[in-house]
């Protein structure tokens, strides 16, 4: 078992954002058992995704994405009822007021995922993470869930999420995707009808184990992280920079659901080879 914010998880291995809609939660539960999904980031009335294409493979494991945080608003969670996985809602807004609106509404769900961190629609997301410190004292004032913060991976990430635990944050989700651009150059267009797009997967990989790491060692915070995790190995790497779970995103997307059940058993296998416990690897790497 592992503790994070109070809450007892029964591995470390969860779905991150953006994965499942809300009508497929219980299935991929019933199916896959991680630990807890995480809901696509849902605001006050619904938003429709940017045009197609949303979502670009443009190497191996490594995809551009910008669907623009598309869902259908936090009314829908309502449909979601008891399930033997912990729900993660994750929660954004074009302001404060909003956001505050949004969680007022939150009835359901062990943790609460603020995104100030989606680089791909404009007054969402990153557009709000300056203001980390009063959109997590706001929120905290209107809930009694943990509340999470998911960052993304900035230059003075140290600063915003000392802001965001310092107005009182449970912890941080780290991290969301890195913006980027993929151009056609048999016609010199842009690929993604936005123009730029979230990068994921295992190209990032390097860049989550070092932001994790120096969060960990700057705020010793529980973490949710994040970013190219393909294999037990990754998540072990992970782990051992700071993060109690573990969130995966784009090797669902690239290899489909049974990812859950392969990484899992590959986490499993490690710790036995090692006679070792998943408390014993959580931040082991920043304490040498």
């Amino acid at each position: 078992m592992i503790n994070l914010a109070g809450i007892q998880f029964k591995d470390p291995i969860i779905i991150s954002s953006g994965i499942v809609t809300l009508s497929k939660i219980k299935e991929v539960c019933k199916n896959y058992l991680p630990s807890a999904i995480t809901t696509k980031t849902l605001t006050l009335k619904p938003l429709n995704p940017h045009d197609p294409p949303t979502l670009v493979k443009f190497h191996d494991k490594c995809y551009l994405n910008a669907i623009g945080l598309g869902n259908p608003g936090i009314d829908e969670l309502k449909k979601i009822n008891e399930m033997e996985c912990k729900l993660i809602v994750s929660v954004g807004g074009s302001s404060i007021d909003e956001i505050i609106e949004v969680i007022k509404k939150v009835d359901r769900g062990e943790i609460i995922e603020l995104n100030l961190s989606s680089p791909n629609r404009k007054g969402y997301g990153e557009s709000l993470a300056s203001y980390v410190y009063e959109v997590v004292k706001n929120v905290k004032g209107v809930t009694n869930k943990p509340v999470f913060v998911k960052l993304g991976p900035w230059d003075n990430i140290i600063e915003i999420a000392g802001r965001a635990i310092s107005a009182g944050a449970d912890g941080l989700s780290l991290i969301n995707t890195v913006k980027g651009m993929v151009i056609d150059v048999e016609t010199f267009k842009k690929v993604m009808h936005y123009g730029t797009g979230g990068i994921s997967g295992k190209c990032i990989h390097p860049l989550a184990v070092r932001i994790i790491h120096d969060v960990y060692k700057e705020y010793n915070v529980d973490i949710i992280g994040m970013g190219g995790v393909f294999s037990g190995i990754d998540a072990i790497e992970l782990m051992s920079v700071g993060a109690k779970l573990i969130g995966l995103g784009t090797v669902i997307i690239d290899e489909g659901y049974s990812s859950i059940i392969r990484i899992r058993k590959e986490m499993e296998e490690y710790l036995k080879e090692k006679g070792l416990k998943y408390s014993d690897i959580i931040g082991v790497a920043v304490k040498k």
